[in-house]
């Protein structure tokens, strides 16, 4: 079958002898060529080469092959996390055409599902001719010359440096973000950006760009993380080569800007990148290469992010907050004497807590205890969590007196006194993370003894929790939820189960 329209979707990184093969190929069962170019504007140890470069390098085939007047154009196709937005900007760019010819499956799979004929040419010497053996051979200083067209390795040579990901790549390299409570995923998209950027410009937002943020409430300063970005700049020595700003817009002016050549994002954040390359087609500007900084896990192998450090799941180098072993902690003594003093703020009064509240907002409110418990309800304030055992001061109490709404989340739990009850503390923290998900409140039942209680709290709560408990010597005790707080109990705990 003859075709009169082929479109060839690859990378081409870079451009190798098995391309020619597909190429040729294709050219005998078509009578006019696209082409595609995938990861337009990626740039990373898979994709050194940019768009420009490797369509200039495809024209120069075609017309060393004496085919320039079969081919119809070449497009850059940018990544896209999903499929059917791939799918569709690429039928948006490439036009008209008959046949797709690829081997690539996942470029295969989803032109068969649309509906369109897919060609399929036998690999040509596939264990020498793929682009990973290349660029491999290219970075190692190995015979690459022998797997690319001759008349291409001077050219390529005189990009050995962007295979290497070596030196300062963009001559000025931006990036931008929120920078709150400044972590290990932040400091390695700095990196990045001063790996590779002669001059680096680093936009912090402003509040107008993060009202829907969790806990925004919690978000630190626009002063704060401005500084927490200039230390660390200022402690790498990078501070002469930089520009810090302030941006309340999306793009942070750069869809405007002609003397930007590149854009570090995370993985996160990749959308925000192609669609600030969209505005700067629109205003006649060329788009800027997409550098993705490699993704930093926290010790669950999920993504560290400042709306997990501020709902209390990590700390700022990706440590979870949870109380480790299979068995029960028993205080000892040396630690019951610490405890003993009060954690947090003390209040006699209950005007004095609820004044407290109002000006705190605190972003959760945890009682521990059942005479806190009742007084707070008595005056109208109904807890997210509410911990207590029916005893107070070693004497019981009636259970009767507490309404527990339905919807509530609620776990009958045993706690021995004077211990913290692995278990326990670990369904008080899917209570707590149910109060975070947006379940009107938690009831957690004890028998036993619930004191001890405050500390998986402050483990489980996010940042700017308040977690109310009672003194027998001082009256109700505040503790309010921080980083330093968390660290704090977490060394408690530890030195516990010494």
């Amino acid at each position: 079958m003859h075709f009169k329209t082929a479109l060839i979707i690859g990378r081409f990184q870079p451009f190798h002898l098995g391309h020619l093969y597909l190429l040729k190929k294709t050219l005998k069962i078509s009578d006019k060529v696209k082409i595609a170019v995938g990861s337009a504007t990626i740039y990373d140890e898979n994709n050194p080469l940019d768009y420009k470069t490797r369509e200039q390098i495809i024209k120069a085939v075609f017309y060393k092959e004496k085919s320039e007047d079969r081919l119809l154009n070449v497009v850059p196709l940018d990544d896209f996390p999903d499929d059917k937005e791939w799918l569709s900007e690429t039928i948006r760019l490439a036009g008209d055409f008959d046949v797709v010819v690829s081997n690539n499956e996942w470029t295969v799979e989803i032109m068969k599902k649309a509906g369109f004929l897919v060609k399929q040419f036998p690999y040509f010497k596939r264990s020498l001719y793929e682009g990973w053996r290349v660029r491999e051979l290219i970075i190692k200083n190995g015979s690459w010359q022998k797997r690319v067209p001759d008349y291409l390795i001077n050219y390529l040579s005189k990009n050995i440096d962007r295979f290497n990901l070596k030196g300062k790549i963009f001559d000025h390299i931006v990036f931008g973000g929120t920078f709150d409570h400044l972590h290990k995923g932040h400091r390695e998209l700095i990196n990045t950006a001063f790996r590779f950027g002669r001059r680096v410009t680093v936009g912090i937002a402003t509040k107008e760009l993060f009202p829907n943020k969790v806990y925004s409430q919690m978000i630190e300063s626009l002063p704060i993380r401005k500084r927490s970005v200039k230390d660390y700049i200022e402690k790498n020595h990078w501070i002469k080569k930089s520009k810090i700003i302030e941006f309340s817009e999306f793009t942070g002016g750069i869809d405007k800007r002609a003397d930007v050549d590149a854009i570090v994002v995370s993985r996160l954040s990749y959308r925000n990148a192609l669609k600030i390359n969209k505005i700067r087609q629109n205003n006649g500007l060329g788009p800027l290469r997409i550098v993705v900084s490699k993704d930093i896990l926290a010790d669950d192998g999920k993504l560290i992010a400042s709306e997990r450090i501020r709902k209390g799941e990590i700390d700022r180098e990706g440590r979870i907050y949870l109380i480790k072993g299979k068995k029960d902690i028993i205080i000892p003594e040396r630690v019951k004497e610490k405890l003993r003093k009060p954690l947090g703020k003390v209040f006699r009064s209950e005007k004095q807590i609820k004044k407290y509240l109002e000006e705190k907002k605190p972003t959760k409110i945890i009682c521990v205890g059942d005479v806190v418990v009742k007084s707070f309800l008595k005056v109208g304030i109904r807890p997210d969590v509410k911990i207590i055992d029916f005893r107070s001061r070693r004497k019981s109490l009636p259970k009767s007196g507490y309404v527990v709404e339905k919807t509530a989340k609620q776990r009958l739990l045993r706690n021995e006194p004077g211990t913290i009850n692995i278990d326990t503390a670990r369904q008080l923290k899917e209570i707590i993370s149910a109060t975070i998900a947006g379940i009107s409140e938690g009831w957690v039942f004890i028998e036993g003894e619930e004191d001890l209680l405050v500390l998986p709290s402050v483990i489980y709560a996010p940042l700017g929790a308040v977690i109310f408990y009672g003194h027998w010597q001082y009256g109700v005790i505040a503790l309010e939820v921080t980083e330093e707080v968390k660290k704090s109990i977490r060394e408690v705990i530890i030195d516990s189960q010494v």
